[in-house]
């Protein structure tokens, strides 16, 4: 009996979080984010967000 896994598609994404108030957003992955790495500003502080994780989700 053979069993075959399925597997589904996987999205990255890309969280950015403010270091002064600790505001998430999650967006799609784009070439070139890496960890740490600055970004655009704070909706709330206006200051520079950083790249805080970069991982996968399974598509639904």
């Amino acid at each position: 009996m053979k069993f075959s896994k399925k597997e589904k598609p996987i999205v990255a994404f890309t969280v950015e979080q403010c270091p002064n108030c600790k505001k998430e957003k999650k967006r799609n992955f784009q070439e070139g984010d890496c960890l740490f790495l600055k970004m655009g500003s704070c909706d709330v502080c206006k200051i520079a967000t950083n790249i805080s994780r970069i991982f996968g989700e399974p598509t639904k």
